[in-house]
């Protein structure tokens, strides 16, 4: 929490990404509050915020970039559980089930976090008990998500997964307009997230090429067919 200050800290109210927020379901004098009880940080890529068994200070929100959410085995091998972006809270069910975290987490490129300390996200809680069944349908949402994501795993062909990886990474600016891209994934990324070997996503990225459905960039993956990659997610 040290790296996290008073100053600069991004208003919700003229937030872009304030309609993907928790802070857009809140009660008016809740969303005041909300914004004036926050501390916020500018990290860089490959910032660690906080690493597995640690115990947890705090809620954080992503204000702008990305965060992913992993888990390391004995061998050093990483599975990504989650990717974060811009209005998404994490780090909340550790706080609030009263446990260390299981996963660690890393920022994605540069990134902007808000962060409430535990104390404040207790008392503002108290202040404002609307808040919980938001908080409740939140965290259900999470486990339905997981579910999904494990349902996946176990019967999905391996295109499928990696389909839907690429959509559900499409940058904020570029979604609903003719060229969608993704920036910033990287094919161990894809691996981790996927759990599948790098060969197969290396030759299922070529495929999508070879059959027009994306292009790669050097900084960026452009979908081409978007029809044809959701169908294949699906």
């Amino acid at each position: 929490m040290r790296r996290f200050t008073k100053t600069a800290v991004p208003n919700c109210f003229s937030c872009t990404f304030k309609t993907s927020c928790f802070f857009n379901r809140l009660e008016p004098s809740a969303q005041k509050a909300w914004n004036g009880i926050r501390m916020s940080a500018s990290l860089p890529d490959g910032q660690e915020i906080y690493s597995e068994h640690q115990r947890p200070e705090g809620v954080f929100v992503v204000c702008k970039g990305r965060v992913k959410i992993f888990t390391t085995d004995p061998q050093g091998q990483q599975m990504i559980i989650w990717i974060r972006h811009p209005g998404e809270m994490f780090g909340h069910i550790a706080l609030f089930a009263g446990t260390d975290y299981l996963c660690g987490s890393r920022t994605m490129g540069a990134t902007v976090l808000s962060c409430v300390d535990s104390k404040t996200i207790k008392e503002f809680l108290n202040s404002f008990p609307k808040t919980y069944p938001l908080l409740l349908n939140s965290i259900a949402n999470e486990v339905r998500c997981a579910h999904l994501k494990l349902k996946d795993t176990a019967y999905k062909p391996a295109k499928s997964r990696i389909a839907l990886v690429l959509i559900n990474a499409i940058s904020y600016r570029s979604k609903n307009t003719a060229a969608p891209a993704i920036h910033g994934l990287k094919r161990t990324e894809i691996a981790e997230i996927t759990g599948l070997a790098l060969e197969t996503v290396v030759r299922a990225l070529a495929e999508l090429e070879k059959k027009k459905v994306i292009k790669r960039e050097t900084k960026a993956i452009k979908i081409t067919n978007y029809p044809t990659l959701l169908k294949l997610a699906s």
